[in-house]
């Protein structure tokens, strides 16, 4: 207890010391790494301002506008540059040099390269004169003494950090010499008393630990040494005895959960429920050791169908085929748990008659089934079946428990999918519907009255006399009045259900749109065939609210509209050059929208960084039939 106390003070001060000249180093080593990227980036703004001095006087001489190129990029990139060369520079001096750096560059730039340039455009000989070109001189001259200055302070602090380096590691080394050869010492100290009074007794303990450790769980040793020890030598026989127990409990239970992990990761990836069913069956099989398996669903007329199956490789034994329907016989496995609803088994030789007759011909000696229940009713029936001469364990109806849970949760969530689908496909449907109705309504019931009126109303104004001239214009505003109505009452019609899209189709209907949206429109339309109503429907709805949008929020000066057929997917994709920053969660609109082309199977993304414009792109799968 002495000397591990000692030594634990000795290790513990000797690495305490480590630890801080370790810190002190790796400050050290941030710090010359930092101004080694201050240099880079320092010596990265000059070679920009450079670029931006040259190409400005390139273009001055010759008028060449691709001398321009450079300087665009280097007054592109200099304000990022710069920004980045005043957030690296530690030092407080250094920063603020960063920061006179950069307001002589922006000086520099708006106050002289850009007014240059301008006028140079304007007139190139106004430009071509020693006083422009001296005073460019004279300010790039004081931009490049600054950056010397910088580099050159930098350039010391890089030295000082690297002597610091230096000096952090030798303390460092000290430290650790220090500490082990102390350490050392005080070992070879007590190192005899260790081996006579510990490493010996417990050498051959070790030996029986070693063979455990290797998987030996029959590996004994004599318990006959005194005190401690010998505790400890029946301590490992006992754990030795136990391990071995065990081992293959564990053993069966860790392949359980991880085939178990299989298959619910299939389930969470909203797999297909005849993958699921497929990947149960299997590691069912597995993990029951069955011949073969199998998943099945009750049917109303008292059959079951087989929707997942197994069999292990090599068996002779075939189980139901896939999607094979059975009559419920009497005494089976699924008749048991059909009447019960409980798990049940089906055990026998052979020739047994309690074995059905699918299973006597496969040579199946027994038979063991879980319910499938969801949402409390019961689904169907995991099988497993053996035929090995003894029946399946005890236990075994308790193991499939867990993966009839799994597939019970598999069909509710596809079913969940699938009436989700369903009832937002009829929403869309009925709105649709409703729509064209009132668009019908109003285009043969009160337009037409409208135009009757206004036709009237013109009549009567031709049947004015000349001498009453005010009442002539009154019923003039009238007629003008029930025009424009018709018009707004046809706009509206439009926007319920557009008549044009029914009679010629998405891409008439998308030339109409264009035409009327407040904004320019590119269109291009690739698609040489009606498609299924709904899908139309959908696309042009996309597009009226993507201009809508466009016009009312993003404030954009043009849109691209792009729509076509790739294989089975109408593609579509609507981009402006807007303010972008469309939000679907603060925008009923776009939430509308979403619904609409997810409610017949389509996807859509919106990409909307603020200041880049809004793009919307729309997959749909289009049905033919």
């Amino acid at each position: 207890m002495v000397a591990s106390a000692l030594l634990l003070i000795l290790i513990g001060g000797a690495f305490a010391v480590l630890v801080l000249s370790i810190r002190g180093l790796d400050e050290a080593v941030d710090l010359r790494r930092r101004s080694r990227e201050v240099l880079v980036t320092a010596n990265y703004v000059e070679r920009l301002v450079i670029d931006l001095e040259t190409g400005q006087r390139g273009f001055v001489i010759t008028g060449d506008a691709r001398f321009l190129q450079p300087w665009s990029h280097a007054r592109a990139t200099l304000p990022r540059q710069t920004a980045a060369l005043q957030r690296l520079a530690g030092d407080a001096g250094q920063r603020e040099q960063a920061r006179q750096i950069t307001r002589a560059v922006d000086t520099y730039i708006h106050d002289y390269s850009v007014p240059t340039v301008e006028a140079g455009r304007r007139d190139p000989a106004s430009v071509r004169t020693v006083a422009v070109t001296e005073e460019g001189k004279r300010r790039i001259d004081s931009i490049r003494s600054q950056f010397d200055r910088f580099v050159a302070f930098e350039r010391h602090l890089l030295t000082e950090r690297q002597e610091r380096a230096a000096a952090a590691g030798r303390q460092a080394a000290l430290a650790a010499a220090a500490g082990v050869a102390a350490s050392v010492l005080l070992v070879l100290t007590f190192d005899g008393y260790m081996i006579r009074s510990i490493v010996r007794p417990v050498r051959r303990a070790s030996v029986m630990a070693r063979h455990l450790a290797d998987g030996d769980l029959s590996m004994r040793m004599p318990a006959t040494a005194p005190g401690e020890i010998g505790v400890l030598e029946r301590s490992f026989n006992t754990m030795a005895t136990s391990l071995e127990v065990s081992r293959g409990e564990l053993h069966r239970i860790a392949e359980e959960q991880a085939a178990l992990r299989r298959v619910a990761t299939v389930v969470a990836q909203a797999a297909s429920p005849s993958v699921v069913f497929g990947a149960v069956a299997a590691e069912m099989g597995h993990i029951l050791e069955a011949d073969c398996t199998a998943i099945k669903r009750y049917e109303a007329d008292e059959t079951v169908t087989v929707v997942g199956a197994w069999s292990r490789p090599g068996a002779p034994q075939s189980p139901p085929p896939l999607g094979s329907r059975w009559p419920i016989q009497d005494e089976s496995v699924s008749a048991l748990v059909s009447r019960t609803g409980r798990p049940a088994r089906v055990t026998g030789n052979k020739r047994s008659a309690a074995i059905p007759a699918w299973a006597r011909d496969q040579g199946i000696t027994s038979s063991v089934g879980s319910p499938i229940m969801v949402e409390e009713r019961l689904w169907g029936v995991a099988t497993g079946f053996s035929a090995a001469p003894e029946p399946l364990p005890d236990d075994t109806e308790e193991r499939m428990l867990e993966f009839t849970e799994l597939v019970a949760t598999a069909i509710a969530n596809a079913e969940s999918r699938a009436e989700l689908a369903a009832s937002r496909a009829r929403v869309v449907a009925a709105a649709d519907e409703s729509r064209r109705r009132i668009e019908r309504d109003l285009h043969d019931g009160t337009q037409q009255r409208l135009v009757s009126l206004a036709l009237d109303v013109r009549m009567a104004e031709a049947a004015v006399p000349p001498e009453q001239d005010q009442l002539k214009q009154q019923v003039s505003r009238v007629a003008s009045g029930l025009s424009a109505a018709v018009e707004e009452l046809q706009e509206l019609s439009r926007g319920l259900h557009p008549a044009i899209l029914s009679s010629g189709g998405i891409a008439f209907a998308l030339k109409a749109l264009a035409r009327r949206s407040a904004i320019p429109v590119e269109l291009n339309v690739n698609v040489s065939r009606r498609l299924a109503e709904r899908i139309e429907v959908a696309a042009y709805y996309v597009v009226s609210e993507a201009l809508t949008n466009a016009a009312k929020h993003g404030h954009a000066s043009v849109v691209h509209v792009d729509l076509t057929v790739e294989g089975a997917l109408l593609k579509l994709s609507v981009r402006d050059d807007g303010i972008g920053g469309a939000d679907p969660q603060h925008g009923s609109g776009l939430i509308g929208l979403m619904d609409r082309v997810q409610a017949i199977g389509g996807r859509i993304h919106i990409d909307s960084p603020a200041g880049k414009g809004t793009a919307l792109f729309v997959s749909i799968p289009i049905d033919d039939t």
